[in-house]
């Protein structure tokens, strides 16, 4: 499928591995300009010059979301080296599986620090500059622990900060919608990535969280990279402050 984003700009945090390598990947086959953000600058400059060696579809940052003034300058810097921004995917996120009785504050903190002050940063720094053009797309990674509070991975810390990135797409759709900014979010089950495939090692783990999904295995890869660029194309112009669940039946279970 041709999703028109041939000469877009977009910006992709946690990009140098798992769902965020993935989007960027689809996005920059797609004929956009991707720039590549993560924690890991190294990282994501190898990324991109895995996707684009020649270095004008792709573009490695480093990159700390938990640092609102870094994100605004790192917005900047593309704008100004491009005159726009189209598409923003926030992916960037890190994981807490512990029991609420075994969590610690830090563990919260942590979690807020880049689950939700960095979605919130980020969208807002995206948002401000798509405002100046009247158009934007901007693509939230959610997650299905959010609705339950935890989940098959994720504990209920993980489940509070990303049932917050759900409220902020909406609130963040509902205000920046007059300007022709469309923001969404996807909320995934267990998606096979290097951060939860170690979560699988214990005996049974993966055929317990399998028999909860009806269509009996994991999400891919592709398959939430291909959601996340239909979202951040035209063909979603009316699709604004809406949850995707793409989980294989796991809520309907």
């Amino acid at each position: 499928m041709d999703f028109g984003l041939t000469g877009r700009i977009a910006f992709v945090t946690g990009a140098a591995g798992g769902i965020g390598r993935a989007i960027a990947e689809l996005l920059v086959a797609e004929g956009a300009k991707v720039y590549l953000a993560d924690l890991d600058e190294r990282a994501a400059i190898a990324a991109a010059g895995a996707l684009d060696p020649a270095g004008r579809a792709a573009v490695g940052i480093g990159l700390d979301v938990g640092d609102g003034l870094a994100v605004q300058r790192a917005i900047d810097a593309i704008v100004s080296r491009d005159s726009k921004l189209d598409i923003a995917i926030n992916n960037a996120g890190i994981l807490r599986t512990g029991s609420l009785e075994d969590s610690t504050l830090d563990d919260w903190n942590a979690l807020s620090r880049i689950n939700v002050a960095g979605v919130y940063s980020c969208c807002k720094a995206a948002a401000g500059a798509m405002s100046k053009q009247h158009h934007g797309r901007i693509v939230n990674l959610g997650s299905v622990s959010a609705f339950k509070g935890g989940g098959s991975v994720g504990g209920s810390l993980y489940g509070a900060s990303k049932a917050a990135v759900h409220a902020l797409t909406k609130g963040f759709a509902r205000e920046y919608g007059p300007l022709g900014i469309n923001v969404n979010a996807i909320a995934p089950a267990v998606t096979e990535t290097p951060m939860t495939r170690a979560l699988f090692e214990a005996e049974g783990a993966r055929e317990r969280i399998l028999a909860t999904i009806p269509l009996r295995r994991l999400s891919q890869l592709p398959e939430i990279a291909s959601l996340a660029v239909f979202l951040a194309s035209d063909l979603a112009a009316y699709v604004n402050g809406t949850i995707v669940t793409i989980d294989g039946g796991l809520m309907a279970a």
